[in-house]
Order: structure tokens, then C-alpha cells, then sequence
């Protein structure tokens, strides 16, 4: 089916292509085109579908109303659920979202940028992987706005939104403390970005604190992948050595936690009688699961209304260029069966 064209429009009520287009661009009462005119121009567009092509219009404009969103893995559920949440929010504005999932590789995240840019979005939203600082430092030098979700180079001054994951991984080990657990262990992802780094550290200073022994036996990493068999050969490792098996076990991720919960099911092993769990991010699985699972739960509607709300300033051409703004946020940690005694 052929696409409606202004020409298209124009001809079936007798009038310029300009005159189309001023209307359907808003500017028909600048330009003095009357109420009925312009009445008739915007019922005969949506009786006949028009879509405007963005790419042209920007090129006319240099303005799409378009974000990019370049997420970390579009398979894990807090990426997801984030993901929507900013599409509500820039759909507020105006603007439309087009996604991309990095799956953590920056070679990946560097095509996506440049394919974006392609499409003349108007600015970014992005999750940046291992080793993609100098694509941020390429969008700095290009003054195209952007904005960090989840985690942020600390060498790069950049806006970004994230949530105190130290703090939150801290409050979570201390739970398991207080409820009497002294093995406490952690599974996490083998990976140099700022927000898993802290979560560990979160971890081990929380031990320290409540005088237990800091082990790396009881820390066990697995690639970003994920792979099924990793974390089933990690779990073992924690709950199969009888003199120091863990009593408890921290995820980083809701990812490796939904693994890790089917691996520990696998075994014959009872949640919380024979292990206690903890897991960052609270997808829906953790409320309704046997038993419910205590989780570290991120504002992500918060995070995307703030995400969008700075990349619209930045992305305004009236407002001022101001300091990069750095928003840390505060989880809400939610106390389930998993952890109790």
C-alpha cells in the first residue's frame, strides 16, 4: 500500500504542499491560513493515515523527537521494566524511544550509536558496557546530549542517573547478618563496571562490619552471559562443601538470581531452611515464587522519569548549559521468606 505523501494531501484539497505542511506542523496560524482550512488539512491527514517521515523532517528541522535507548541486556527484567518506563515517560514529551540491547559488548554498543545517529535521533539515553568510554567521550566532542542509566565512568564528567548500590548491598548482607546467618556468600558477574564493583564492595564491607570473615571461596562470579551451567557449577561449590557450605547467598543481578533459584531448586535444597537468598531488583517471579524472595528493589519509574527529564533539559536549546547532574537514588529493600529464620 502506497505511504500518504503531503503531495498526496495537498492535491486532494486543491492547496499548496507548503500549505500541508505548515498546517500539520502547527504553524498554520502564523501564517494566517484559516481555522476551516486548516481543519480540513489535519481531518483529511488522519482520514488518510499520514505518518511524516522523521528522517526527512529532521533533516529539515534538525529536531526528530526521537531518543535513542541503549540498553545493557534487553533480556533481563530490570532492563525491561526500565525500558518502558521511559518510553511512558518520553512519550509525555513528545518524543519517541528507539532501542537497542548492547548485550554489555561496547563493539556492539559503538555500531548502535553510529546507527542512531544515522536515524538523527535527538539524544541519548544509554547504559554503557565495559569499554565503551570512548564512543561517551565521542558524543561529548559532538555535543550530542546524553544521559547514563545504571552505571557511569567515573572518569567522564556525564549525567547519570543510578541508585547507591553500595548502600543497598551493604543493607542486604547486614539483614542476613542480623538474622543469624554467618556463611554468607556472592554470586555476581565477571565485569569492571562501577555499579557491580560497588555492590561487592557493599558485600564485603558489610561482613567486616559485623565480624565475619571475608572469603573469596564464598564469592563466585560468572560471565555476563550467564550461561545455565556457570552458576549450577557455582552453586554447587557454596552449598556442597559440607564444613563451609553457605547458609546464604547475595545476587547481584535479578538475572543470576532467577538462575540461581531454578540451580538451588535442582539440588533438593530448601529456601530458606537450608540457604537464605537475597536478590538485587524485584521482577515479578520474586513476589509469587515458593517461597517469596527478599529483594533489593530499584525506583525504576524514578529512574526513568529523572533519566528523561535531564536529557530534556540538556537537549533544550533555550536552557543554559549547566554542570553535569549526578542522581543517586535510593533502593527499597523488601523483606520476604527467603531471608528469615
Amino acid at each position: 500500500m502506497k505511504k500518504t505523501s503531503l503531495n498526496d494531501i495537498a492535491e486532494r484539497l486543491g492547496v499548496s504542499k507548503t500549505l500541508v505542511s505548515l498546517v500539520l506542523n502547527g504553524r498554520g496560524k502564523e501564517h494566517r491560513i484559516s481555522e476551516e482550512v486548516c481543519r480540513k488539512v489535519i481531518e483529511l491527514a488522519k482520514e488518510l493515515n499520514y505518518q511524516p517521515n522523521q528522517i526527512a523532517k529532521g533533516l529539515r528541522t534538525g529536531k526528530t523527537n526521537t531518543i535513542g535507548l541503549i540498553i545493557a541486556d534487553i533480556a533481563n527484567p530490570f532492563f525491561g521494566k526500565l525500558g518502558r518506563e521511559i518510553e511512558n515517560e518520553a512519550s509525555k514529551h513528545g518524543y519517541r524511544v528507539m532501542f537497542c540491547s548492547s548485550d554489555e559488548k561496547a563493539e556492539k554498543s559503538k555500531q548502535q550509536i553510529g546507527m542512531l545517529m544515522q536515524g538523527q535521533v535527538d539524544g541519548f539515553i544509554i547504559s554503557p558496557p565495559t569499554g565503551s568510554e570512548a564512543q561517551i567521550q565521542e558524543l561529548q566532542k559532538r555535543k550530542i546530549p546524553y544521559v547514563l542509566v545504571d552505571r557511569y565512568f567515573p572518569q567522564i564528567e556525564s549525567s547519570y542517573i543510578v541508585v547507591d548500590n553500595f548502600q543497598a548491598s551493604y543493607d542486604a548482607t547486614m539483614h542476613l547478618a542480623k538474622q543469624g546467618y554467618r556463611r554468607i556468600a556472592c554470586l555476581s558477574t565477571q565485569s569492571n563496571l562501577i555499579n557491580m564493583n560497588q555492590r561487592l564492595e557493599g558485600y564485603k564491607s558489610a561482613l567486616a562490619d559485623s565480624g565475619l570473615e571475608v572469603l573469596e571461596e564464598r564469592i563466585k562470579t560468572v560471565s555476563f552471559t550467564h550461561e545455565k551451567n556457570d552458576i549450577l557449577l557455582a552453586i554447587k561449590q557454596l552449598l556442597q562443601e559440607e564444613k563451609e557450605r553457605a547458609d546464604a547467598i547475595l545476587f547481584t543481578t535479578s538475572k543470576i538470581g532467577i538462575m540461581g533459584l531454578e540451580c538451588i531448586h535442582s539440588l533438593g535444597v530448601k529456601i530458606p531452611d537450608d540457604v537464605a537468598v537475597v536478590s538485587f531488583d524485584d521482577p515479578d517471579a520474586y513476589r509469587i515464587s515458593n517461597p517469596t524472595i527478599t529483594a533489593i528493589a530499584q525506583p525504576l519509574t524514578e529512574i526513568g522519569s529523572q533519566s528523561v527529564k535531564v536529557l530534556m533539559e540538556l537537549m533544550d536549546p533555550s536552557k543554559e548549559k549547566s554542570k553535569p547532574q549526578k542522581i543517586t537514588l535510593k533502593t527499597n529493600f523488601i523483606v520476604r521468606r527467603s531471608s528469615e529464620r
